[in-house]
């Protein structure tokens, strides 16, 4: 895969990553109940909290915005600044929900053990890349 294909890869990715944290985090800071109540599966964690809640979704407003800044400026050090951010909040989150699978069903604990590990693979894959992109500007200068 040449550097282009790849930049146009890493965009594209970090696009879908930005898109999905800005809906997610929107939804829990503007509506933070309807996110409470109608979000799949939110609604068997422990009870609502509105503060918790919209603090949660202002920081992950703030993660999707380094996200999107990251797909505009394709600056492989930012990239690579994002993705580690990203991951670090993915794979805390992911973890946090296999260890509290008690109260879902089979279906619920498949899809959102699905949905936080594609995630996570995502950001790996992503950041891999970056990587390799990076490498290959380093030695091509």
């Amino acid at each position: 895969m040449n550097i282009e294909s790849a930049r146009k890869w890493l965009r594209g990715g970090l696009i879908a990553l930005a898109a999905l944290q800005t809906f997610a985090s929107a939804w829990q800071y503007i509506f933070p109940r309807s996110f409470y109540d109608d979000f799949p599966t939110v609604n068997l964690d422990p009870p609502y909290n509105e503060h918790l809640i919209t603090d949660i979704g202002g920081l992950g407003l703030a993660l999707a915005g380094i996200l999107w800044f990251a797909a505009w400026a394709l600056d492989n050090k930012v990239m690579i600044s994002a993705l580690i951010g990203y991951l670090i909040y993915a794979a805390l989150h992911f973890l946090f929900h296999v260890r509290h699978f008690e109260h879902f069903s089979l279906p619920e604990a498949l899809g959102v053990g699905t949905g936080l590990g594609a995630e996570v693979v995502l950001a790996v894959a992503l950041l891999y890349l970056a990587g390799r992109v990076y490498q290959a500007q380093r030695t091509a200068k």
